[in-house]
């Protein structure tokens, strides 16, 4: 544990269990419909989009394996480390007094930004098949931006005492 910091004994309320549940399997379905479709893809697929969601650069199918590799081990990762919320960084200092509310806001925006990440992976995928994401990759972008800035707030609010 980082600088003797308290252990978490507080309790993840249900919809923070629910979302981190529900993104980590969403993000697997991805991963699986990516390998699943992975034989059927021609040699060059589109590998970048611009604003319009055009594609404007081609490239290798493999392209698709490094996608779906990276967004799963992104995926996990986020989703490991929320349930760790002693072992995060955080902006202020983790008290015997605070620890607790910072640990509960940690892993709440961690596991927002995993559902972030969520979002954006479904819309980068739609896209590379040749579907209409951009869409939902621009709500998932401002679903990350979103959650991480609330969460530093709520974070900054957990800090201070008798809240």
């Amino acid at each position: 544990m980082p600088r003797n910091r308290p252990a978490p004994d507080y309790v993840t309320g249900p919809v923070t269990r629910v979302l981190r549940t529900v993104s980590l399997l969403g993000i697997m379905a991805l991963t699986a419909y990516v390998l699943v479709r992975y034989p059927s893809l021609p040699d060059v697929v589109p590998t970048h989009f611009d604003f319009r969601g055009q594609p404007d650069d081609l490239g290798s199918r493999s392209s698709l394996l490094w996608l779906a590799g990276g967004g799963l081990a992104l995926g996990v990762l986020t989703a490991w480390l929320s349930t760790r919320p002693h072992v995060l960084n955080y902006p202020g200092e983790v008290t015997e007094t605070n620890a607790q509310r910072i640990y509960r806001e940690g892993e709440r925006m961690m596991v927002w930004v995993l559902a972030g990440l969520a979002v954006v992976y479904l819309g980068i995928v739609l896209q590379s098949f040749g579907r209409a994401g951009s869409a939902i990759l621009v709500v998932g972008l401002v679903a990350l931006m979103g959650s991480t800035l609330a969460g530093l707030v709520r974070l900054v609010i957990a800090e201070t005492p008798n809240r």
